[in-house]
């Protein structure tokens, strides 16, 4: 457990405990969104919506994190993430047009 503690926090971060508070709380958001889908999968309802939410989610906290530290991966993972959820968005949509 303390290599991975060491890995996700490093030693001279100065903010551990806020971005432990931070990862609890995305792992909390995520956990919650899981359990609605697999509710709304069993009970046959319509998971689209909620998987918008998340792409959303996840593309503001990409773009959150490379605010902070201007790595060109975090760049990636935020465009990515508003691209597929604008583009699932879309497919959405225009599903709900043919129908």
């Amino acid at each position: 457990m303390e290599r991975f503690k060491d890995w996700l926090l490093p030693a001279e971060d100065d903010m551990e405990k806020e971005i432990t508070a931070s990862l609890i709380g995305e792992l909390a958001l995520i956990g919650t969104f899981m359990s609605v889908a697999i509710c709304n999968a069993v009970k046959g309802k319509d998971n689209r919506p909620l998987l918008v939410v998340i792409l959303g989610f996840l593309s503001g906290k990409w773009i959150g994190r490379f605010l902070e530290t201007r790595e060109k991966k975090d760049l990636l993972l935020s465009v990515l993430n508003l691209l597929s959820g604008v583009l699932y968005t879309l497919s959405c949509l225009l599903d709900n047009q043919e129908k």
